[in-house]
C-alpha cells in the first residue's frame, strides 16, 4: 500500500535485525519491486504474497526477501494506517483518490527520516535477473528502476504525481492533485502519516523480542 519512501524506511528499520544476512542492494531492489504490477499489468497475486511471518521471508534470496517484505508491510501499513486511524476519514474523504493521496504525503512526511537517499537510489542503476521471471519486459524494467531512482533521489513533491500517468487515468490523477492540494496542511491527517514510522520502529521492537524468546 504505502509508496516508495515509506517501504524503504520501513525496509532499513527492519534490516539489521532481520535481514542483515542478506545483500543490502538486492534486498531494497525487491522490496520495491512488487508495485511494477501496476505499469507491468501484472496479477497481483504473482507480486504480492499475503501472511507471511518474518521468519519465512528470512530463508529466501536477497531479491525475493525484499519482494516479500513489501507485502509485510503492507498488511502492517494496512492495520496501522487505516485501521488503528479510521477515524481520521470523518475528517477527509474516504475513496480511493485519498488512498493514494494519503500515501503521496506520507512519503513526503517522511522522508527527511533517511539521510542517504542518493546511496539508495542508485541501487536502481541495475537490475536483477530475478526480476525477469515475473512477465515484465526488460525495458519495463529498466524504465521502472529509472522511475524509482529519481523519485528517490530528491524530497517528494506534488510533480511526482506525473508518474501516475503510467498506472492511473488522467481523472484518477487530477483528483489526487486536488485532494494534496486541499490536504497537505491537514495536521491530523500529517500526525496519522507521521505516527507510522514510530508504530513501525514499537512493532519492530516487538518483533525482536519474540524473536529472541523462540530462540
Amino acid at each position: 500500500m504505502p509508496w516508495p519512501v515509506t517501504h524503504v524506511l520501513t525496509a532499513e528499520i527492519f534490516y539489521d535485525g532481520f535481514f542483515s544476512h542478506l545483500d543490502h542492494k538486492e534486498f531494497i531492489i525487491g522490496t520495491c519491486f512488487p508495485d511494477i504490477r501496476y505499469p507491468a499489468r501484472l496479477d497481483r497475486k504473482s507480486t504480492h504474497i499475503k501472511h507471511l511471518s518474518l521468519s519465512d521471508i528470512q530463508s529466501q534470496s536477497p531479491f525475493r526477501a525484499g519482494l516479500l517484505f513489501h507485502s509485510y508491510v503492507d498488511e502492517m501499513w494496512n492495520t496501522l494506517v487505516l485501521h488503528k486511524n479510521a477515524q481520521i476519514f470523518n475528517e477527509i474523504p474516504h475513496d480511493k483518490p485519498m488512498i493514494h493521496t494519503m500515501k503521496v504525503l506520507q512519503d513526503k512526511c517522511l522522508y527527511y527520516r533517511l539521510e542517504d537517499w542518493s546511496r539508495i537510489a542508485d541501487y536502481f542503476k541495475v537490475t536483477l535477473p530475478e526480476e525477469r521471471t515475473f512477465g515484465a519486459s526488460e525495458g519495463m524494467i529498466q524504465r521502472w528502476h529509472d522511475i524509482l531512482a529519481n523519485y528517490l533521489r530528491k524530497p517528494p513533491n506534488i510533480d511526482d504525481l506525473n508518474m501516475l500517468s503510467i498506472s492511473l487515468t488522467p481523472e484518477m490523477i487530477e483528483k489526487i492533485r486536488e485532494y494534496y492540494l486541499d490536504f497537505q496542511d491537514n495536521q491530523r491527517l500529517n500526525q496519522v502519516l507521521s505516527d507510522f514510522y514510530d508504530q513501525v520502529i514499537g512493532f519492530y521492537q516487538e518483533e525482536k523480542e519474540t524473536a529472541s524468546l523462540v530462540d
